[in-house]
């Protein structure tokens, strides 16, 4: 009998002990709001900015909130931190002074907005990761603080030049085309206006796709009017002879189905030429990383765990 209560209270001693090791392994989720000289940003956090690994992570658009990339804070915990934050005029952040106005979206005010919240980490340099629409931030970023960048992540990026974004465009609007065709998308006119991005079918490998329910964040809002604001402001853009003379790892994922085809990819190879890039093409996958988590998460845990070694 004895025996017996010791070895109950054993197992009472181990059960706390591990009850006590879930809970911490739990990680804190820091939430606030950086102020800028024309409009308020909320930024996300989830790990430790001071273990020397910072990535910041830049959503598409434009026009989508960042509640999308919060998935991407499994990445973080004592060893590396991961930030997200919804950009100017969208989610939690607050409208510029002149909201209605083309000027408050340039693409100079959407890299000044990633450098105050770089500098809220209180850090001297970032891991940046930037999809589609964020990794024409990102780019434009390096090139105008480059000493502040330690290595670019690319998932289903937009190109260095406008050119190659109307071809990208162009490719993109003949998937929609075809699966309005096949009846696996509604026409324009049957489109609801609410707040999520009734092209977003198209992205995916499989258009029946969804953001898996339960998961951190879900599907991202749309804001038409800030797209419509924005996309002006980068016909001029050609960071190419600029991102020639960076030297920095990147690693480059590609969704082999992605709708706006293999020149986006393409073109930011041949533009890095002095950089040493990463290129990781995967199949059965779009535009978004939530398809193919498997060929996705660890392949990102590497190199940023690499690059924090060096």
């Amino acid at each position: 009998m004895r025996v017996r209560k010791i070895l109950m209270l054993m197992w009472i001693v181990l059960l706390f002990a591990l009850v006590g090791c879930q809970t911490s392994d739990v990680i804190e989720t820091n939430e606030y709001d950086v102020q800028t000289p024309d409009v308020d940003l909320h930024v996300r956090m989830v790990g430790d900015p001071g273990s020397g690994c910072v990535m910041i992570a830049i959503n598409g658009g434009p026009g989508l909130t960042s509640n999308y990339m919060w998935d991407l804070e499994q990445l973080g915990g004592d060893g590396c931190a991961i930030v997200t934050y919804d950009q100017r005029s969208l989610g939690k952040s607050g409208e510029p002074i002149n909201p209605d106005s083309r000027e408050s979206y340039t693409l100079s005010k959407y890299t000044e907005d990633l450098e105050a919240v770089r500098q809220s980490v209180g850090i001297e340099r970032a891991h940046l990761f930037g999809h589609s629409f964020g990794g024409i931030i990102a780019m434009q970023y390096a090139t105008q603080y480059p000493e502040k960048v330690a290595s670019l992540i690319f998932f289903g990026s937009g190109p260095p030049t406008w050119e190659g974004i109307e071809v990208s465009q162009h490719n993109f609007i003949a998937r929609v085309t075809e699966l309005i065709q096949e009846g696996i998308m509604p026409p324009p006119e049957e489109w609801k206006d609410d707040d999520i991005d009734p092209l977003l079918p198209a992205y995916f490998s499989d258009p029946k796709f969804t953001f898996p329910e339960g998961a951190v964040g879900g599907a991202p809002d749309f804001n038409q009017k800030v797209s419509d604001l924005t996309y002006p402001n980068l016909e001029e853009m050609d960071l190419r002879d600029e991102l020639a003379m960076l030297h920095y790892p990147v690693l480059l994922f590609h969704g082999l189905d992605d709708p706006f085809g293999e020149q986006m990819p393409a073109s930011i190879q041949d533009t890095f030429v002095q950089s040493s890039v990463d290129f990781v093409p995967i199949e059965n996958c779009g535009h978004f990383w939530h398809e193919c988590p498997d060929a996705f998460y660890p392949r990102v845990a590497d190199f940023l765990k690499e690059q924090s070694q060096r």
